[in-house]
């Protein structure tokens, strides 16, 4: 009987040992249990999704845990991260994240977030951001309806600025039209558009797939190019001060023919700067495409 106590006592023990807390990141903030660092992510040369610099995994966040506890932490989709700059776009977490971060130890995440301000610049990683409220209502929803169908790309994007820019229903466009219905239907109940405009216009005035908004310009083309032997070919677009933005094609082994790749880029990520697409082969820089903004 002894010996069954012993041995509880030592699963109780251990178990104290591998015990964590749960917080939400935001109270564990207030807490100082944790400091946090955000800013506007280097581009991702592993990730192959739709990304740009103002939505997809285009925040990074580095968490440092000090206490001597291991933490669960969960940060929700909804969530504003302010620019410390105010030229610059206040971003909304679209993609809950949820870490485990032993006691006294500092790790770098990735985070999706879409910008709430169209016309301001996009976030860079030479730029500090700070946690904010949640956010509220109709906004908030369709952050719910982003994290939840896993809709990290433009046309979520754009549903976003319907409601925080006032952008036209039909700028929410894809091929994938359940998705771009879905996204409409949302948008249309929440500002009262009548269900026929749902429907409306599905790709007349949408050629690459978008051209012009109210407040928001496209510039878009293409950049095509041949080998006669296998090369690494890398395709990414600076802006000028020579920042990389976005990476197109990321040293990729390319073998003998002919290749073309199309770019866009809006007005309101160019920050009214000059941009670079820039075609590097083997390392070494053999084209360049200037986009000027209007």
């Amino acid at each position: 009987m002894k010996t069954i106590k012993y041995v509880l006592l030592i699963l109780l023990f251990t178990n104290e040992l591998h015990s964590e807390a749960s917080y939400n990141l935001s109270e564990a903030i207030k807490k100082q249990l944790v400091a946090v660092n955000i800013s506007g992510a280097k581009p991702d040369t592993a990730f192959k999704g739709e990304s740009s610099s103002h939505y997809g995994p285009c925040m990074a966040m580095e968490i440092t845990n000090s206490s001597d506890e291991s933490l669960s932490l969960n940060l929700d989709y909804g969530y504003r991260l302010e620019p410390n700059d105010s030229n610059l776009q206040t971003m909304m977490v679209t993609q809950t994240l949820i870490v485990k971060l032993p006691a006294r130890r500092k790790k770098n995440y990735r985070l999706y977030a879409m910008c709430t301000e169209a016309s301001d610049g996009a976030p860079s990683p030479l730029q500090k951001f700070r946690m904010a409220k949640r956010a509220s209502g109709n906004l908030l929803g369709v952050a719910e309806l982003i994290n939840r169908k896993k809709y990290q790309n433009d046309a979520a994007q754009n549903a976003v600025w319907c409601l925080t820019n006032d952008h036209e229903l039909q700028s929410i466009y894809s091929e994938d039209t359940v998705m771009m219905y879905e996204l409409r239907r949302f948008v249309a109940k929440a500002k009262g558009i009548s269900e026929g405009k749902i429907y409306e216009a599905n790709n007349t005035n949408y050629s690459a797939p978008v051209t012009t908004y109210t407040t928001r310009t496209v510039y878009s083309g293409s950049i095509s190019y041949s080998f006669s032997k296998t090369s690494k070919v890398m395709i990414a677009l600076f802006d000028e001060d020579n920042h990389m933005k976005r990476v197109y094609v990321n040293n990729e082994t390319q073998h003998e023919g002919e290749y073309t790749y199309n770019y866009q880029i809006g007005s309101d990520e160019m920050s009214n700067k000059k941009h670079y697409l820039r075609l590097f082969r083997d390392g070494k820089l053999e084209e360049e495409i200037s986009i000027i903004p209007n």
